[in-house]
């Protein structure tokens, strides 16, 4: 496969336009792209498209086909441009994806061509961290004990939480049009590498293994229950991580999000979304004014006092962490901006939490 001479950067909107486009095309007009692509294979566009088409698991058109298609594209843009994938790795999609197994898709042998050639291009530039994700990424599902071996070699304890829960969980894969768990194998979990990822996580004390490992077992957990896809109860274990990791002292706006009951089957958890503080700030239905400070105004202190906050499904402020900001004026503002009250943010329907940064001013007047 003969490398491009460049690398041409698609923007994010271009990106999702190609996708949505993609996701849209007939058998005839995904049959004349790849005509186009045999006469000039270096159109990472329509390669985005394709790879689109094929994640809709296209009727009428032959599996192996369809799974032969994916991995040539696939390889083309790891060959390619394997850090941005002309785009596509800036969107959450994974049409790139090669499951082994779970899926009408999946490809276990596709799969092993697509680790190994991200495993060339890791080796080929050890301290490129994208590509050492991208390769744990391919690997994590089809050749677990690889991709541990990486995270071990690089000393990413995060990765290896994740990656220890999603193996005691069962996770077979991954979604091709999100990065969502798509589903669970029972045999999965009872797998050597599943138990010896118990053990592992039974005796750490690594505080960013067992956050982790306590935020993919608990987040992806409730997601596979409420889709129907897994069938124990996954909560004594992931409360028990969460747990041991507060006590190793993780901290953070996940606490104040993180799913720790239930789900009712076909209800997800509220998800969490960013919004600008600019925007949240017109739907604050109550907001407390700090006093100014004696001392601060005694000795001319002005300044503005930055927070990051979750607001929470109610609109009350659920979580706050401060960014910046004189001293003097921090506890002034911490006192009343935990007072502080939204309306509660909808999407779909269903109220969601919400990241956004809060400033709280002090001006001195003349």
């Amino acid at each position: 496969m003969a490398p491009l001479v460049a690398a041409a950067p698609i923007e994010v909107s271009k990106v999702f336009e190609l996708l949505k486009k993609g996701a849209a095309l007939s058998a005839p007009e995904a049959a004349k792209l790849e005509e186009r692509l045999a006469k000039k294979p270096d159109d990472p566009q329509a390669r985005i498209q394709l790879l689109s088409f094929y994640a809709t698991v296209p009727a009428g058109l032959e599996l192996t086909a369809v799974k032969a298609a994916r991995v040539k594209h696939v390889l083309w843009l790891i060959e390619g441009d394997p850090v941005d994938g002309f785009g596509l790795h800036q969107v959450a999609t994974g049409v790139q994806r090669i499951n082994c197994r779970g899926d009408q898709l999946a490809d276990a042998q596709g799969a092993g061509k697509v680790i190994g050639a991200w495993m060339e291009k890791m080796r080929a530039n050890p301290v490129e961290r994208k590509l050492r994700d991208r390769a744990v990424a391919a690997a994590e599902f089809c050749q677990p004990e690889e991709a541990e071996r990486i995270l071990i070699e690089f000393c990413d304890n995060a990765g290896l939480g994740r990656l220890y829960a999603n193996a005691i969980l069962g996770v077979a894969g991954r979604s091709y049009t999100g990065s969502d768990a798509s589903g669970t194998d029972a045999a999965l979990r009872v797998s050597p590498f599943a138990e010896a990822a118990k053990k592992a996580l039974a005796t750490t004390t690594d505080k960013d293994m067992l956050e982790w490992a306590a935020r993919t077992m608990l987040q992806a957990g409730a997601n596979l229950w409420a889709d129907g896809k897994l069938d124990w109860d996954y909560l004594q274990f992931g409360r028990a991580l969460l747990f041991r990791a507060k006590a190793q002292g993780a901290e953070g706006p996940w606490l104040a999000t993180l799913p720790t009951a239930l789900p009712a089957r076909g209800e997800r958890p509220p998800q969490t979304i960013r919004v600008g503080g600019n925007v949240m700030a017109k739907n604050i239905d109550k907001s407390v004014p700090p006093r100014y400070p004696a001392l601060a105004r005694q000795n001319g202190i002005e300044g503005t006092v930055l927070f990051e906050v979750i607001v929470g499904l109610d609109g009350a402020i659920a979580y706050m962490q401060l960014v910046s900001g004189p001293p003097l004026l921090v506890p002034e503002s911490v006192q009343a901006v935990r007072q502080w009250r939204y309306k509660p943010t909808m999407l779909n329907g269903k109220p969601v939490y919400v990241q956004t940064m809060i400033d709280v001013n002090y001006r001195l007047t003349p």
